[in-house]
């Protein structure tokens, strides 16, 4: 049986819509991080392609998890194919380009009777720490050499920027997150949910045995950061400090590291100070 023991979604900027959701049905529950736009302009919904990308997958999940049952890879392709065909009747122009396309990472998971699925596009995850465990597990969120080298040529175009540079206005940055983005759903390139229904064979998808109940989080990459990124606490640690402490201190502990210790974005490489932080955290008996 899942139970959900607590959820928490703290947005990067008051400036800006939060472009991660989340949401829980039966047995199910997931996370998903909207792909900030690399868009020539205005292309989809009130606010970004993320935001309309991540609230709408979100809202079909939940209006269809009851009925795929625990067919988990096809209520993924039902979401990935009725988001393409929403996008060619509400998109306010052509896209210019792959780059354009709207695009989240996520994690999902199902819990059956005795195991426990578990879906993933990029870089959303999941950790599990079964009771009397001192390890956690990690599924969805673990870094690539792929992942490796693009953290390097994000060091290179932070600290090329001039004094004050907003680095979403910066002309090298846009290129190379233009570039990166048209690699998208491409065999050259990475699988994530998004308007192309060929992403769902490609879906990361694993089942785990449930040999005891666990303790699970599930995190956008803003979330797992302080595990993840800034390295302050381990997975395992990060349950039993949500478990004990709630999600709200690890989210608290995120934002001084921004804030405090690497306002500029040097010593951890990213293109935002604060990225949106969403996390369920949840039990399996």
């Amino acid at each position: 049986m899942l139970r959900i023991l607590e959820t928490l979604t703290d947005p990067g900027s008051p400036d800006k819509a939060n472009e991660d959701a989340f949401g829980y049905e039966g047995a199910y529950a997931w996370v998903i991080d909207g792909a900030t736009d690399v868009a020539d302009g205005p292309l989809i919904g009130a606010e970004t392609g993320a935001h309309w990308l991540a609230h709408q997958a979100s809202a079909l999940f939940a209006a269809n998890a009851m009925r795929y049952g625990a067919d988990l890879r096809g209520l993924v392709r039902f979401t990935i194919e009725t988001l393409a065909l929403r996008f060619e009747r509400e998109r306010l122009r052509p896209p210019n380009g792959r780059h354009e396309w709207p695009s989240a990472a996520i994690a999902m998971i199902h819990a059956g009777e005795d195991k426990l699925a578990c879906a993933n596009f990029a870089d959303c995850g999941l950790i599990l720490l079964d009771d009397e465990s001192d390890e956690a597990r990690v599924f969805g969120v673990k870094h690539t050499s792929r992942e490796a080298r693009a953290m390097s040529r994000t060091a290179e175009l932070i600290a090329a920027l001039a004094p004050g540079e907003p680095p979403f206005d910066n002309a090298a940055i846009m290129a190379y997150l233009r570039d990166n983005r048209r690699r998208q759903n491409t065999e050259e390139g990475y699988w994530i949910l998004g308007i192309d229904p060929e992403a769902a064979a490609h879906m990361r998808y694993w089942e785990v045995p449930l040999a005891r109940p666990v303790t699970g989080l599930l995190f956008s990459d803003g979330f797992g950061s302080l595990v993840f990124d800034y390295h302050r606490i381990d997975p395992a640690t990060a349950v039993r400090r949500a478990a004990l402490g709630g999600l709200s201190s690890i989210v608290a502990e995120v934002r001084h590291v921004e804030a405090m210790e690497d306002p500029d974005c040097l010593s951890y490489p990213r293109f935002k100070r604060h990225d949106d932080a969403t996390a369920v955290l949840f039990r399996v008996e």
